[in-house]
Order: C-alpha cells, then structure tokens, then sequence
C-alpha cells in the first residue's frame, strides 16, 4: 500500500522531516527546486537566499512528496517584508 504525506505540502521542511521521522521514515532525500530567475530582479529577490531563511524572510517548504515520503521536493519562499521591519523600527 502506497502511503499519501498530502498533509506535509506547505510545510517547512524541517517540520516535515520531523513528522516522517515519528512515522519511521528516516531516509528522507530533499531535492530543492526554484523557479527561474526574474529577467529583471527585484531587491527581495535575494532574500531567497539562507541568510534570507536565517533572518526570518524566507521560508524552506514543501511543494510534493514522492516515494512513499522518501522524497521531498522543496522550494524556498518569502515569508517576510523587509519593509515592514523598517517600518516598526521607527
């Protein structure tokens, strides 16, 4: 029987290894994916970056689940504005 790990789209990925670890899984492959690059990029665009992902402006999740959960295809997302933290630091 084929397991389905619908619940763990959208995800952070940390978050989801967790999860297929309490189901037993624990050979868990993470396969990033990205859309291609913006012909004209804009400033936020490189916070899709770790530094971004340390600073709270972007976010590793869960896009698709293949292989009984054995694989994850992940994708980096802005979680955050930087504008808004300039904003409340006035």
């Amino acid at each position: 029987m084929q397991a389905t790990f619908e619940h763990l789209l959208g995800l952070p990925a940390t978050a989801a290894i967790a999860i297929l670890a309490s189901y037993g899984i624990m050979d868990v492959e993470v396969v990033a994916t990205a859309a291609p690059q913006r012909k004209n990029p804009s400033p936020e665009d490189a916070l899709r970056s770790d530094e971004g992902e340390r600073s709270g402006y972007a976010s590793t999740r869960v896009v698709e689940v293949k292989d009984d959960g054995r694989k994850l295809i992940v994708s980096r997302f802005l979680t955050g504005d930087p504008r808004d933290r300039e904003r409340s630091a006035k």
